[in-house]
């Protein structure tokens, strides 16, 4: 993987790394997946799951979710 990094971030980056002793990637990736997390809404499993299948399959997924999410409840209480 490489990153296309405005050379104005660098200093920043490099000042994260070695805060964190990490290396320059890590730090990039990291900070982009912090980045990511407080820009996009939550995304439930059911969403990410939803997102690949059919309505058929949609619709299966959906109820052993519910299912596995009603014997949890029942385990945890």
């Amino acid at each position: 993987m490489s990153f296309d990094i405005p050379q104005y971030f660098e200093p920043q980056i490099e000042k994260y790394a070695q805060a964190l002793h990490i290396s320059h990637d890590e730090a990039v990736i990291r900070l982009i997946q912090t980045g990511l997390s407080a820009t996009l809404p939550p995304v439930s499993p059911r969403d990410i799951l939803g997102a690949f299948s059919s309505a058929d399959q949609s619709a299966t997924m959906d109820e052993a979710i519910d299912i596995a999410m009603k014997d949890r409840q029942v385990r945890n209480s």
